[in-house]
């Protein structure tokens, strides 16, 4: 099968055509907390769905619009996001996943979009009932 574009890393190809992480979450014990960022009229949007146990990340999933580099960014750190805490979620920057898949510059622009949906996950965390 020929690739997408000579532009998109092999990385990208593989998470824009099967996403891995991409959908709803599984069931599972513990609180799901939702956070998004972007919007389809700019052309960027990321949502992330997680499920929390006492202060962490157990799984997490996505939902994108946008470009193959988003959807495939989104994919990778909805796959990060297992063990996260809200501060590290709260941390969470961009630059590594850029470095990670190989987005050009032209494209960084997106993936703020999907760091503000992360770190909007990590406030969304932060409202989690003690113990949950």
């Amino acid at each position: 099968m020929a690739g997408l574009d000579p532009n998109y890393s092999e990385e990208v190809e593989r998470r824009f055509r099967a996403p891995p992480a991409a959908g709803e979450l599984p069931p599972g014990n513990g609180v799901e907390v939702a956070a998004e960022a972007g919007s389809r009229a700019v052309g960027a949007l990321v949502q992330l769905r997680a499920l929390g146990v006492g202060e962490r990340i157990v799984a997490a999933r996505f939902r994108a619009y946008g470009c193959p580099h988003l959807i495939a960014a989104a994919s990778w750190a909805a796959e990060q996001l297992s063990g996260a805490t809200p501060a590290l979620l709260a941390a969470w920057d961009w630059q590594t996943v850029a470095s990670a898949l190989a987005v050009p510059p032209a494209k960084f622009g997106r993936l703020l979009v999907l760091q503000d949906a992360v770190r909007n996950l990590g406030i969304a965390c932060t409202r989690m009932p003690p113990g949950a």
